[in-house]
């Protein structure tokens, strides 16, 4: 008896793999794409009223600048030929 006992198999241990690490997810946020430039818009107004009133503000502002340059007879033309040039 004690024989059989001695012969008996020994079950070998199992060996389990590594876990896998995985790096974590990063998640972007998605991106959104502008219209290039040079493109206009889709819409009723490509230029919102408050923008027009800045330029034009921006414009009277350089011209009045440009104008106080010109000498004494020429100011009201030199203002004039600046906004004229800018379309006003």
């Amino acid at each position: 008896m004690l024989l059989a006992a001695g012969c008996a198999t020994q079950q070998r241990p199992v060996i389990q793999p590594p876990p896998v690490i995985q790096p974590p997810v990063i998640q972007q946020p998605p991106v959104i794409q502008q219209p290039p430039v040079n493109q206009q818009p889709s819409g009723l107004s490509d230029t919102p009223k408050s923008q027009i009133n800045k330029d034009r503000d921006r414009d009277l502002s350089e011209c009045e600048r440009e104008s106080a340059f010109a000498g004494a007879g020429d100011k009201r033309q030199a203002f004039d030929k600046c906004m004229k040039a800018r379309g006003y």
